[in-house]
């Protein structure tokens, strides 16, 4: 079955998490993704998260540090349909792959720049860390750093992921545009623009100084956070309006509670020092029973509630496998590798897994012959003289 982007060629250049990302997004809607590496490999090689961003792919070696290989490069450039980049500014432009110089080879190139704060301003230089972009940005102080909580440093790297699903999406954009006027565009992201989108809902009326108060890192109000049952076990209580607020006063015999002053501003305004006291009350009558218990009790009463699980009880969860959400992709070295499924759906053209992510340069032969019809002799050449 042909699948939505068939017969669109990328050529990925990124490293790390979000061009790497974003190109196997486009991959597995059916985009042809051809990973190019330098001869030591993209630096994340050695992350078990590898090989999951590079899956779908064929991978190929180019030494952009040498004339040959950024001939070679620019001669793809001139064949393919997007480009993707996550090199700090300026550095595409110093090894011959900037966007202006490669529109003059192909006027449709959809070309696709991520950068880590944005293409211009004072932090322009400085290296895209996602640990850089969640301090900058709040991410950090949002967690756990008002008042005398400290800020807390969050694992998942968000703004490298959501970089990549806009990325995705303002590619798929761009293509689309081309098929109305034949020309191609850059594209800028940047992982601060990117966690700015995805945290705007918290920037609401900011000017106004209208915040919602945050309470600590178990959640942001008494009636939307994390609890303990009785066996240590967490789960998070997500009283998100005031029917499920009033639902959950009833089922535990508490229907004062949504006349008293303690709870006034619920759901998330319940403000200090009145929501220490509020959490301190419902964590202790959720003592009574354990998590699991009341995770029953609550849901039947339909109260929103799920259990606090890691992440290797999250891919076993029932709900998971019913919506095939994980699947298992077979690697030469480890295996089979249990991992995200595809994770956008299209009824008619629904995207596949291709397959495990490419061995460094695994296809560097096949690409530069089939894509550019260059001859063994070529091919051997650069091998020889260490581009490919």
């Amino acid at each position: 079955m042909e699948q939505a982007l068939s017969g669109f060629t990328v050529l990925d250049f990124g490293r790390y998490i979000p061009g790497p990302y974003a190109a196997m997004l486009l991959a597995e809607q059916g985009a042809e993704v051809i990973k190019i590496e330098p001869p030591g490999g993209d630096p994340a090689r050695g992350h078990p998260a590898f090989r999951v961003f590079n899956r779908s792919k064929r991978g190929l070696v180019l030494d952009l540090k040498k004339q040959a290989g950024r001939e070679a490069a620019q001669a793809l450039a001139a064949k393919a349909d997007v480009l993707v980049q996550n090199f700090r500014p300026g550095a595409a432009e110093r090894l011959g792959l900037g966007y202006e110089a490669l529109r003059g080879l192909n006027p449709r190139l959809v070309y696709l720049a991520i950068t880590g704060f944005g293409p211009a301003g004072p932090y322009r230089d400085i290296a895209g860390w996602e640990p850089l972009v969640g301090a900058v940005s709040g991410v950090h102080v949002e967690q756990g750093g008002r008042g005398s909580l400290p800020p807390a440093y969050i694992v998942l790297p968000l703004s490298s992921y959501y970089a990549a699903f806009m990325a995705a999406y303002a590619v798929t954009i761009a293509l689309y545009a081309r098929e109305k006027t034949g020309r191609g565009q850059r594209v800028d992201i940047s992982l601060l623009g990117a966690i700015l989108a995805a945290s705007s809902g918290l920037m609401l009326n900011f000017e106004g100084q209208i915040r919602i108060p945050f309470t600590g890192s178990q959640g942001v109000s008494p009636i939307y956070r994390l609890y303990q049952g009785s066996d240590g076990q967490w789960f998070f209580l997500a009283l998100g309006n005031l029917t499920f607020f009033a639902k959950f006063a009833l089922l535990i015999e508490r229907v004062d509670w949504l006349d008293d002053p303690l709870f006034e501003g619920a759901p998330f305004l319940i403000l200090p020092p009145r929501n220490e006291q509020a959490t301190a009350m419902i964590q202790e009558i959720f003592l009574t029973r354990t998590r699991d218990e009341w995770l029953k009790i609550l849901r039947e009463a339909d109260i929103p509630c799920a259990p606090a699980q890691p992440v290797e009880t999250y891919m076993d969860d029932p709900q998971v496998e019913a919506n095939e959400m994980v699947l298992s992709i077979e690697e030469p070295d480890l295996g089979r590798v249990r991992q995200m499924g595809v994770p956008v759906r299209l009824d008619m053209m629904p995207g596949r897994v291709l397959g495990r992510a490419p061995r460094l340069g695994e296809h560097s032969r096949d690409i530069l012959s089939g894509l550019l019809g260059w001859g063994d002799d070529r091919i051997e050449t650069l091998r020889k003289e260490g581009v490919i």
